[in-house]
């Protein structure tokens, strides 16, 4: 474990929750930023894939590639990609490279920061897992590796604000609190036993060097998912752990090529984590629109979450081809407990909709009963105008009264039988 740990190399993609209105969304000004993110996975299956695809017009969502000029531009000019933190156990250094953001219909976005560290202990001092407050320092370093200290939560907002897109939650909270950490380490050595790969991706999760001993029996929220054993190797060459807050795989290289591994883990795994997420904060979403939307909205959001509920879930046996991707998706939906939210949220459209229903057949009938009376008060009107003519009238009004009655009776009782 010792030399498997000193030989790892560590990655992250800290997928930060947003929000939008469609109003302030400067679409304009993301694609000039980024380029669309294609789909290449072959994880997925077509039709999931189009979820997620730039060049449909019925997607789900789709996501914007942001270098990292562009994501540093707010620092200074000579901010690059390397970076530092530093908490009360020591500083550590980390760095940045070109990052994603994806938008859905459903009126949710995610930042996911491309991060990468040669001490797993960086990532925990960048997010401080367990508290809501971070006391963490950063630093960005100039090219001669001087630091200069900069905040975390201003950087984010000078880039995410100029675009319309906002902190998922309200609040003097942090952007990273709510932040879900994709973590890999890639390591030379294929595994033998699954017990290798476990105590690795739990360390992961934990944040930990991968040679801690580690066991925690309170921590009921993990899932393990693991590859085929190859038969050629007669080992296993990755597993991950799965929790509500991180995912964390353990990948074996013989070559190290740590770039290959990340983009690969970007390219086929990040997707499955995004649509997870993208169904829970969805859920949230909702949650936040029904408490401050008008009257007149209620129609607009029930077609928004049928919408969503027929065409933006997908089931794990849907998802793909390979078990093991369907067992990741289905226990990432399950530690989320993403299906009750769904279930949730629908109950509270459908008992907002009946009693805006209830409320429009009320007018309906008040109006109905004010026309009535209007009906009534014009027909006794009529009958007195009938009876004055009647009473003043000669011959021929009487005779032109009572066979037009007559005609009308006759029309009514053919159209009857007809009928």
């Amino acid at each position: 474990m010792d030399q498997t740990s000193k030989a790892a190399a560590y990655g992250c993609f800290l997928l930060v929750p947003l929000k939008f209105d469609p109003e302030s969304l400067n679409l304009e000004r993301l694609e000039q930023a980024g380029s669309p993110v294609p789909m290449t996975t072959m994880d997925l299956n077509e039709n999931v894939k189009a979820m997620l695809d730039p060049s449909s017009s019925e997607a789900a969502g789709r996501g914007y590639a942001i270098p990292l000029p562009a994501l540093a531009a707010s620092l200074g000019p000579q901010a690059g990609g390397a970076f530092q933190v530093s908490d009360g156990t020591g500083t550590f250094s980390f760095a940045l490279g070109d990052s994603w953001v994806y938008l859905f219909r459903t009126r949710v976005a995610f930042l996911c920061l491309n991060l990468s560290f040669p001490r797993v202990e960086a990532l925990k001092a960048i997010c401080n897992p367990g508290w809501a407050h971070n006391a963490a320092r950063f630093s960005w370093l100039d090219p001669a590796g001087e630091p200069h200290p900069f905040s975390m939560e201003e950087w984010l907002s000078a880039f995410l604000e100029p675009l319309g897109l906002r902190k998922f939650f309200d609040g003097g909270s942090s952007y990273l609190l709510d932040a879900y950490a994709y973590i890999f380490a890639v390591v030379p050595q294929w595994f033998d036993r699954l017990e290798q790969m476990r105590s690795i991706v739990f360390n992961l999760h934990k944040m930990m060097p991968l040679e801690t001993p580690m066991e925690d029996g309170a921590e009921e929220d993990i899932r393990y998912v693991y590859a085929a054993k190859n038969q050629d190797q007669n080992a296993y060459r990755w597993g991950c752990c799965i929790t509500s807050q991180t995912i964390s795989y353990v990948v074996a290289d013989g070559q190290m090529d740590f770039a290959a591994q990340r983009d690969a883990q970007a390219a086929d795994g990040l997707p499955v984590v995004l649509l997870s997420l993208y169904e829970k904060y969805t859920c949230l979403r909702f949650t936040q629109l029904i408490t401050r939307m008008k009257k007149e909205q209620v129609k607009e959001l029930k077609e928004l979450m049928l919408n969503f509920q027929a065409f933006g879930t997908v089931a794990p046996a849907n998802l793909s081809r390979w078990h093991n991707v369907k067992q990741i998706y289905a226990n990432l939906l399950e530690v989320n407990d993403i299906p009750a939210a769904v279930q949730d949220v629908s109950a509270k459209l459908n008992i907002l909709t009946a009693r805006q229903e209830a409320i429009e057949h009320a007018r309906s009938e008040t109006v109905i009963n004010l026309i009535t009376l209007f009906g009534i008060v014009s027909i006794l009107a009529s009958v007195l105008s009938i009876v004055q003519i009647l009473a003043d009238g000669d011959l021929l009004i009487w005779v032109s009264t009572i066979l037009t009655t007559v005609m009308l009776a006759l029309v009514t009782v053919l159209a009857i039988l007809r009928r």
